[in-house]
């Protein structure tokens, strides 16, 4: 049997908020959770994730920055993690690897991504 994989990535595009008026915590926390929710998984081309081996893990590491200390609710990880969690369930899927990265300047938007595999 031939094992067949996926990379997906699900940002939270801080780089694109620059044009929203987003002024104060509450309205921040507000643009966070409407992305939480209207973002998609999308598949990429990029370098394996080999942060995380377990998606518990990754969550652990996403709500540690997220909500420990961005201070933002927990649905703003969860959100996204239950959609994954659901193309994992519908498309028989298993977690292979996964990576957690934050918004860094100029550089980055804080992401999520991750390798899926199953057999065909």
């Amino acid at each position: 049997m031939t094992a067949q994989s996926v990379l997906l990535r699900f940002s939270y595009f801080e780089h694109d908020w620059i044009e929203e008026d987003i002024d104060g915590p509450e309205a921040g926390e507000a643009t966070l959770l409407r992305v939480a929710a209207e973002g998609d998984w999308f598949e990429v081309d990029d370098v394996e994730p080999d942060e995380f081996d377990t998606l518990d893990a990754l969550a652990e590491r996403a709500e540690q920055v997220v909500v420990g200390e961005w201070k933002m609710p927990a649905a703003a990880v969860r959100v996204p993690l239950d959609r994954l969690r659901a193309i994992i369930a519908e498309g028989g899927w298993t977690f292979a690897a996964g990576e957690f990265s934050e918004f860094v300047g100029n550089n980055q938007d804080t992401e999520l991504l991750v390798r899926l595999v199953r057999d065909r």
